[in-house]
């Protein structure tokens, strides 16, 4: 799998060889392939599950301590892997 820099110099050239050559670029037309980027999620939704549970339970106990700036930092938390989890639904399999 390659990494974005990776991706973007492959289409930087794929672009360069289509302008200089277009008969050699329309040669490989055939069997090419585009590269997308893979819409799967970085964790299962499981894990995301989790970490979204967890941080809400820690931010209510941390409020109940007595530390409210560390609460909001626990619901934040939360709040981003509810998130990441609903943009990998929309996106995942």
């Amino acid at each position: 799998m390659l990494d974005d820099y990776e991706r973007a110099a492959l289409r930087d050239i794929q672009r360069r060889l289509s302008d200089d050559d277009p008969d050699f670029a329309r040669s490989f037309g055939a069997g090419a392939q585009r590269l997308e980027r893979a819409a799967t999620p970085l964790l299962p939704r499981e894990a995301y599950t989790i970490m979204t549970v967890f941080g809400a339970a820690f931010a209510v106990i941390s409020l109940l301590a007595g530390s409210p700036f560390v609460a909001l930092l626990f619901a934040g938390l939360s709040g981003w892997t509810w998130y990441a989890r609903s943009r990998g639904a929309e996106k995942g399999p």
